[in-house]
């Protein structure tokens, strides 16, 4: 099929910049290149980026399916993800394709099942009333640091089964030493370089997988009374050889830092958007008081418009804004046959903002999640097919649970104006989502 197929000769076209240009615009306004391209290019254009390969970008719902319902064994997403190997580790489920991602999959799907998740309500309410314990009216806060605490701890303490607060604030202080390297966006994927930045990372990551190490070692000598996400890897996938620490490591790290780090930017959008929306937030806050004050978490993460407001907030600022995969032979896409070796990439940011999709689609509007459902090739903030987030039932309930317990007694205003930046793979509310937070007055 591939027979004299130039490698650009199916490619659609799309904006002519340098290696400099995408960088700067990747980093600095990560949404402007995909609006500027889509209005000028439409559905399907191409990006050629130095690093990261060759893009072809979808966000008709037509082509999305056809990524989505492919041969996983034709569009590989472990390669679109290649450059978080040096921070994620070889073995990550990100990382790995066909079969040994099936299998992998399998080995963690326990972890996640409903009776699970559903024991983990608690975990993210303690968390979150702890790290706002010392909020006073009129404070000024960085909503994204508070976020990032609250998910840090509750991903420590139902992924490695930690207990003791002394420990976890020692392994969050582990997480942040590496993030601290990994958020300045600098290439990490240059092994043997003696750099000072390279130096940081792996004097960062060597701290982290010690302590990992560590504690795997303490849990295979104690395999008792455990209900976590170590405890599903240790125990093993039925009829499957025993994982190795390594790849027990990379699953870990994977957990702990794609875990908290999407999810509390995704709570600070929220308030963000909320701030911006005084309709919209008190309907919420009116849901939430009429609930009570002293409603179990089980009933928060029901109440149907704070999960609209969740799923809303996921729509227009996904974190992760496209999900990518490698051709490894060509491939149709409708009237295209796209040659192999480039990437074709579904853009959740673009595809949610199709106004044939999205009445209004600029505006935030939760209401729409209670008129309808949406087609998974329509909205897929957490990927889509076989790679759709393992995790995406829990991270849409600690996104409900915090944000609830936030909104019901607290008021938040914006100190300043807020965009979207670029922090390694994911896309924050600029200036850590700095508001003012005033307690609420009892309902």
């Amino acid at each position: 099929m591939n027979a004299g197929l130039p490698s650009s000769a199916a490619l659609p076209d799309g904006p002519e910049l340098s290696a400099a240009d995408t960088t700067f615009q990747w980093l600095a306004r990560p949404f402007a290149l995909l609006d500027e391209a889509a209005a000028r290019f439409g559905d399907t254009f191409t990006l050629r980026y130095t690093r990261f390969g060759t893009h072809v970008i979808v966000s008709h719902p037509d082509d999305v399916r056809l990524v989505f319902t492919g041969d996983p064994g034709v569009l590989h997403a472990g390669r679109g993800n290649a450059l978080l190997e040096p921070i994620l580790g070889r073995h990550s489920l990100l990382l790995v394709d066909g079969e040994q991602h099936l299998t992998q999959r399998a080995e963690l799907q326990p972890a996640f099942r409903a009776d699970r998740i559903g024991e983990y309500g608690a975990v993210v309410a303690a968390a979150t009333r702890r790290h706002t314990a010392a909020w006073n009216g009129g404070a000024t806060v960085s909503v994204q640091d508070t976020a990032l605490a609250i998910s840090k701890e509750v991903i420590l303490r139902i992924v490695l089964g930690i207990a003791e607060e002394e420990e976890v604030d020692r392994f969050s202080a582990l997480i942040d030493d590496l993030m601290a390297v990994v958020g300045t966006n600098a290439p990490l994927d240059e092994r043997g370089k003696d750099t000072l930045l390279m130096r940081r990372f792996d004097a960062a990551r060597g701290a982290l997988d010690r302590a990992l190490q560590e504690h795997i070692d303490r849990r295979r000598a104690d395999r008792t009374g455990h209900r976590d996400m170590l405890a599903t890897l240790l125990d093993g996938h039925e009829g499957a050889p025993p994982l190795s620490r390594a790849a027990i490591r990379d699953q870990l790290i994977t957990m702990l830092l794609a875990g908290h780090e999407t999810t509390a930017s995704s709570i600070t959008w929220a308030l963000v958007c909320l701030n911006g929306d005084g309709g919209a937030q008190r309907h919420l806050e009116r849901e939430l008081d009429d609930a009570g004050p002293g409603a179990p978490v089980e009933r928060l993460a029901s109440l149907p418009y704070l999960q609209a407001v969740c799923l809303e907030t996921l729509r227009l600022w996904p974190v992760i804004p496209v999900v990518s995969r490698e051709l490894q032979s060509p491939f149709h896409l409708r009237d295209r046959i796209l040659p192999a070796g480039v990437f074709v990439t579904p853009c959740a940011y673009l595809a949610h903002r199709r106004a044939e999709s999205f009445a209004a689609a600029g505006s935030f509007r939760p209401e729409r999640f209670l008129e309808r459902r949406y087609s998974p090739y329509v909205y897929f903030p957490f990927g889509g097919g076989v790679r759709r987030c393992i995790g995406m039932s829990f991270a849409l309930l600690e996104m409900q649970i915090v944000l609830g317990l936030l909104v019901r007694a607290f008021r938040f205003a914006a100190a300043g104006p807020v965009r979207p930046v670029r922090r390694a793979v994911t896309i924050v509310a600029s200036g850590g989502g700095t508001m003012h937070v005033e307690r609420r007055p009892a309902a």
